[in-house]
């Protein structure tokens, strides 16, 4: 790690005494600041040994359960995001038709109740024939068709993107992970 040198400033002291250079960091120190520095790569080497048995139980985790990935997670919460919008979206659109539809009804109720009237009266009066009949038929059912297909409510769907498009993109990482073996 170290070669000995000659006489010259230690960088932890700052005392002129003979050093020993450290080929890792490039800096001089006096035998007893060596030692400390040793310790101190030694305490470094020990992190890392840390970080690495951390990693390693990540990575144990995620060969059990590939599924606990982060990107997993992302995918999932993209998902509840999106089923938020579909959920808000179709609320609004409830509210929007529900608002219309009583208003809607209630004009086709005051249709029917002159509809009903008529009714009445030609039977009150007997006096009504096929052309009657067919007149009132043909009242009826427009009513109904009003009723359940309003000409002036439309249900679209929009075929643009609504929702964010979600995909995973996979490309080779042969060449990265060679780079960092070769390190």
């Amino acid at each position: 790690m170290a070669t000995a040198g000659v006489k010259t400033l230690c960088i932890t002291c700052g005392k002129d005494k003979l050093t020993y250079d450290c080929k890792g960091c490039f800096q001089s120190f006096c035998l007893n600041h060596l030692n400390d520095h040793n310790r101190e790569l030694g305490k470094q080497l020990d992190e890392i040994e840390d970080e690495r048995n951390v990693f390693r139980q990540t990575l144990s985790e995620q060969i059990i359960n590939p599924e606990k990935h982060i990107l997993f997670k992302e995918i999932n919460q993209w998902e509840d995001k999106s089923i938020l919008k579909i959920k808000q979206t179709a609320n609004d659109a409830r509210e929007s038709l529900l608002k219309y539809t009583n208003e809607h009804i209630q004009k086709i109720e005051i249709e029917f109740k002159k509809l009903t009237e008529q009714m009445k009266e030609i039977r009150d009066e007997n006096d009504f024939n096929e052309i009657n009949l067919n007149e009132l038929k043909i009242k009826l059912n427009q009513l109904e068709k009003q009723l359940n297909q309003p000409e002036n409510i439309k249900i679209n769907e929009d075929s643009s993107t609504f929702i964010n498009k979600i995909s995973v993109t996979i490309s080779s990482s042969k060449y990265l992970i060679d780079i960092l073996l070769k390190k």
